[in-house]
């Protein structure tokens, strides 16, 4: 994980900045539409080494959380060492800090990074299936940063899963879902509501970091200075995963994209396993996943919360995606679509030679969710009625 904004190796300042900037301009979102304005983007240079002798001039106004992560995680990835892909070569080792791994220390709860619009809700389903079988704690995130395997602040050892769709078919689908239309008024619509194409969004402005408009972080808890931004990003047309894996896309912190390309390749390369969505259509990718899980029904669908009415909407008024469109979201998802290939290429053998289930990893039976969620109820009646 590298420092924001500092100087590259054997390159000016200035030089910097003119790299970064055709990154900023297009891959990161535009204002409006503008698909006459190609801006080439050099995704190859999100690999640089820092120069870290201006911290405190560079993060002097981040919160002091980010400080920490920036300052304590500065494990830089060079682009001709990187680490095997967990989408094709999953494993059962535990991650500790400083980049180190485990394999004596047993699983007691599996992490679902959920990637929205991506197959995440049937990926979580599969998931629970999986720690029901078990006995085994599941934590799901959605929204907001992805935890970095070997960081996270309590002592529960901790087995790391997420997904991938393809950038572009994603942010697709993101606004079919809840960007053509609010969740709310297609769940439930007032009785002047009816979904038409004249009160949907149109996706020519589907072109930013939150979507329709660049992303906005909340205010959180006060810091020494004040109160500092809190990253969550629920919709989002440009750059999710880089976004949604670093965390670090506020624009009051001032990181670069190349930056937080790094900070996410880095996180997500420390997961135990990562699924890739359309390798679901192959019978054997498939096989392959269930067995490495030991638990069969990886296919079967989820339900996100307005997927029957968002699909009945766009049914009844059907969103032509012309090709023109198309070509503008690759070019804004630039670096998506790097840190996509990055991961997955390494599939396209269809030879998928992953480890079957080790139920020797695992503390199996430890964690009951009937009786976990009867301590929760009774935890918070308690808070209640202090």
């Amino acid at each position: 994980i590298s420092h924001a904004d500092q100087e590259i190796s054997g390159k000016s300042h200035e030089s910097k900045r003119n790299e970064s900037s055709s990154i900023s301009q297009d891959a990161a979102g535009v204002d409006g539409e503008s698909d006459d304005d190609e801006t080439d983007v050099n995704v190859d240079d999100v690999y640089y080494e820092i120069d870290k002798g201006d911290d405190d001039r560079i993060l002097g106004n981040l919160s002091s959380q980010i400080k920490n992560i920036l300052r304590n995680n500065t494990k830089i990835i060079d682009k001709n060492d990187i680490t095997e892909s967990p989408a094709c070569n999953p494993h059962f080792h535990l991650a500790l800090p400083n980049n180190q791994w485990n394999n004596a220390t047993k699983f007691r709860r599996i992490h679902f990074y959920h990637a929205r619009k991506a197959g995440g809700s049937s990926m979580h389903k599969y998931l629970v299936k999986v720690a029901e079988h078990y006995g085994l704690e599941l934590k799901a995130v959605e929204w907001n940063a992805m935890e970095e395997p070997g960081m996270h602040d309590d002592d529960v050892s901790t087995f790391y899963v997420t997904h991938l769709r393809e950038p572009v078919d994603r942010s697709i689908s993101h606004f079919k879902y809840q960007g053509r239309w609010n969740c709310n008024d297609l769940v439930f619509p007032g009785k002047s509501f009816t979904p038409v194409e004249d009160n949907a969004k149109k996706i020519k402005t589907w072109n930013q970091t939150g979507g329709h408009k660049p992303i906005k972080c909340r205010k959180g808890k006060k810091d020494t200075g004040g109160r500092y931004p809190v990253f969550s990003l629920a919709q989002c047309a440009v750059n999710c995963y880089t976004q949604w894996f670093s965390g670090l896309s506020c624009p009051e912190w001032g990181i670069s994209l190349n930056q937080q390309y790094q900070v996410a390749e880095a996180k997500v390369l420390k997961y135990n396993f990562i699924a890739v969505i359309e390798k679901l259509r192959d019978p054997n990718y498939v096989q392959a996943v269930e067995d490495f899980f030991g638990v069969p029904g990886i296919t079967e669908k989820g339900k996100p919360y307005c997927e029957r009415q968002s699909h009945k909407a766009n049914s009844n008024v059907p969103l032509i995606v012309r090709n023109d469109t198309r070509e503008r979201l690759t070019r804004l998802n630039q670096v998506d679509i790097k840190l996509y290939h990055e991961l997955s290429d390494c599939l396209d053998s269809g030879q998928y030679t992953f480890p079957k289930w080790d139920p020797n990893r695992f503390e199996l039976h430890t964690y009951n969710i009937t009786r976990a969620k009867a301590a929760e109820k009774r935890a918070k009646a308690g808070k209640n009625n202090g």
